[in-house]
């Protein structure tokens, strides 16, 4: 037994346990104990964050299972330029799972990171779930993606519809993180049941970029948008292309919550 140092972190209402040190083989059975929101200290997911040889960080959803996240990527780089791993920097690369992946310091709280090249776009596959019939848009944005544009947000049951697409056979082997979209006055409102936490969270990053590259492809925004998630607005930048976006930037807030000690 022994006492683990953490930070709890929140990016647009995404929230995680941030912990230091070098890729930790026990990384995956930590992600489960740590955040669990009943007998853990309660998160989306882990951060792993290391400094040599290069600044970098791992993450891993709540179920142990190791992924991208956007939203991760924005809170460890926050984490990075408050502690002074960046030396003062506002513009710094970080090795991620996805690759060296750059990021700036864009204001107090505000982050802005580069995202993945965004791949294999498809339009409005037909998708039946729960007795009724649904055109789902896919696409992969460093991980995989489906969106579903609605007509109200407020009235879709984001866990129970959510976690049908998510396990359709169409997305096998792997399953996909299923984004519920509205778009209304300019501006893309979003929902998203994500894959590895395993119900709706107050905003994912991947999702929000997803969100925004496919409403570009279905010609209801332009390549640049605002999106609104639960836990905060973003904002998402990018230069498409055939079945898919480079040069792709997520932007929004970040926060450190508050530093602790668990007895492990």
């Amino acid at each position: 037994m022994k006492d683990l140092n953490f930070f709890k972190m929140s990016a647009a209402g995404n929230d995680f346990v941030l912990i230091k040190g070098n890729k930790n083989s026990r990384a995956r059975a930590l992600a489960r104990i740590l955040c669990d929101r009943r007998e853990g200290i309660g998160s989306d997911g882990l951060l792993l964050v290391y400094r040599m040889p290069r600044l970098g960080f791992d993450y891993y959803n709540r179920d142990g299972s190791r992924a991208f996240c956007g939203n991760g990527m924005r809170a460890a780089a926050w984490w990075m330029y408050e502690e002074g791993w960046t030396r003062g920097k506002k513009v710094f690369a970080i090795k991620t799972s996805q690759g060296i992946l750059n990021a700036q310091i864009t204001g107090k709280e505000r982050v802005s990171v580069q995202m993945p090249k965004a791949s294999g776009a498809r339009l409005n596959l037909p998708v039946s779930a729960l007795g009724r019939s649904y055109g789902v848009s896919f696409i992969d944005t460093g991980v995989p993606h489906a969106v579903v544009i609605v007509k109200d947000l407020d009235e879709v049951d984001v866990n129970l519809l959510g976690k049908a697409i998510r396990n359709h056979p169409r997305f096998s082997p792997r399953g996909t993180n299923v984004d519920f979209v509205e778009i209304k006055s300019g501006k893309i409102y979003i929902r998203t049941f994500e894959r590895g936490v395993e119900a709706e969270t107050l905003a994912c990053g991947t999702g929000v970029v997803a969100a925004a590259i496919l409403s570009y492809f279905l010609g209801k925004s332009g390549k640049s948008a605002q999106v609104v998630a639960r836990g905060g607005r973003l904002k998402v930048s990018f230069e498409p292309e055939s079945q898919g976006a480079s040069h792709v930037f997520l932007e929004g807030p970040v926060k450190i919550v508050y530093r602790g000690k668990i007895h492990l």
